[in-house]
């Protein structure tokens, strides 16, 4: 595949004054998301485009050298998957935090503000630390643009969270992988532990067009010397990731082999499980994330924090887990923004996000009409994504994000269309006040498909 350089790619340069609702709030902080988003920022590409990118991580490594090599500085756990990292490493962070370890942890991506993608003992990085570190970067930044070391958005982002967690002294970093994981610029840690969630069909532009091949991308983060935790995976995916664990020597704990969910029950407040691993059983415990899915998310987490403690590396309680687990800070992952009638926001924007929504309506909300804001990508599949629901919603309204990633509402009210649902479209400064419009208080509205539009819905919801 013939490959460009960041810079030769094209790309369109969004305003971080449109998207970050922090932008207006501290002049260094604005200047700050100026610099970073002059660069490529391969999240807004077209995925053709996207395909062309280099990426090489011996190029990030000879950028962050200059830093102090802050990606080495800090133990570190590296999370990648399809669906379901992101809040496996909240649940963990939030059980390291009880165990009374300091954290570190990259997210991605951000719903309101650039700077939630960096967390420092379970808060987002403050405005002021954000621009103080990033003008620790910024000259390097430029120096190896001269040389022709160009860095992304992303991979800006990845070094200002290292060099973050380097200059704060923290315990243990929490780091998730942006996209599948061989190249990914977070595989450049040295992890002492890692974890892959479930793999489905997503990026496949990137990752090839089997679970086999997207699970051997993702893959490549297990490394020698550290164990793996493996969640509960196609059978497929789950050989080629026991495979790996062979090839460089590591022992893996597996969903439903070595890590077992003994007992579950399913509320609208949370969820009560029971999980055995290898070091010991844990009944009952609480988790306040929505749906079946966080469940095994939770049992992942745990399963990881037991191998931390089993290992010596870490002194990780079962109080620990009990008690922290009910503090794990989630956004956009089921989240009820409103009650009358309630008002919840979901990334999911795959067939496997939406298969996971879908059960989580049909077990915890049922019996209410479904009034769904929805938007996708262009890369995405809206027909796989509504044929993934097991009841599909009595009103979609089709809207578009500010990205020149993003459908127009009318392209996606065609496909809504063509299934027979009700559909309207909608600006998106204007979604959930009509969605409120139409609904009654036993209703549930839910807007879903891209985090591009729960982040601005969110952002708007909290503005008003």
């Amino acid at each position: 595949m013939n490959t460009t350089s960041p810079a030769q790619t094209p790309s369109i340069r969004m305003d971080p004054a449109q998207f970050d609702a922090g932008y207006q709030e501290h002049a260094g902080y604005a200047a700050s998301l100026e610099h970073l988003y002059g660069r490529l920022n391969t999240e807004a590409l077209d995925p053709a485009n996207f395909a062309r990118v280099e990426r090489n991580l011996d190029d990030f490594r000879a950028f962050l050298q200059p830093l102090g090599d802050p990606h080495l500085a800090t133990p570190t756990i590296h999370i990648t998957g399809t669906r379901g990292k992101g809040s496996t490493l909240a649940m963990l962070e939030a059980i390291l935090l009880q165990a009374g370890y300091s954290t570190g942890a990259t997210i991605s991506p951000h719903l309101t503000e650039v700077r939630e993608r960096i967390r420092i003992n379970g808060q987002d990085i403050s405005r002021e630390l954000f621009a103080s570190n990033y003008e620790s970067i910024r000259p390097v930044a430029d120096k190896m643009m001269r040389l022709a070391n160009f860095r992304t958005v992303f991979e800006l982002i990845t070094a200002l969270a290292f060099v973050s967690f380097k200059e704060a002294k923290l315990d243990v970093a929490l780091v998730e992988v942006g996209m599948g994981g061989r190249l990914d610029a977070t595989n450049i840690v040295s992890p002492a532990l890692s974890i892959v969630t479930h793999i489905g069909l997503d990026h496949m532009h990137i990752l090839g067009n089997t679970v086999e091949a997207i699970a051997e991308d993702k893959g490549h983060i297990i490394k020698p010397v550290a164990p793996a935790i493996i969640s509960r995976q196609p059978n497929r995916a789950r050989r080629v990731l026991e495979q790996r664990c062979v090839e460089v020597g590591v022992e893996c704990w597996r969903m439903d082999h070595e890590v077992q969910i003994e007992s579950m029950s399913l509320s609208d407040c949370g969820s009560e499980i029971t999980v055995s691993t290898p070091h010991r059983t844990h009944p009952k415990l609480r988790i306040p994330l929505l749906g079946a899915h966080q469940v095994e998310n939770a049992a992942t987490a745990i399963a990881a924090a037991d191998r931390l403690d089993a290992d010596g590396k870490f002194n990780i309680t079962a109080a620990a887990i009990r008690e922290g687990l009910p503090k794990t800070r989630w956004h956009g992952r089921g989240e009820i923004l409103g009650t009358d009638p309630i008002l919840m926001i979901d990334g999911a924007h795959t067939g496997q996000g939406a298969h996971a929504l879908s059960n989580l309506l049909d077990s915890v909300f049922t019996k209410r009409r479904r009034i769904m804001i929805l938007g996708m990508n262009r890369d995405k599949n809206p027909d796989l994504f509504l044929n993934s629901f097991e009841t599909l919603p009595d009103l979609v309204l089709a809207t578009r994000a500010e990205s020149p990633r993003s459908l127009t509402a009318d392209e996606l009210a065609e496909t809504v269309r063509e299934k027979g649902i009700r559909c309207e479209t909608v600006e998106l400064t204007n979604a959930i006040n009509r969605a409120l419009e139409i609904a009654e208080s036993n209703d549930i509205i839910v807007a879903t498909g891209s985090f591009y539009v729960i982040g601005a819905l969110r952002r708007i919801w909290l503005r008003e």
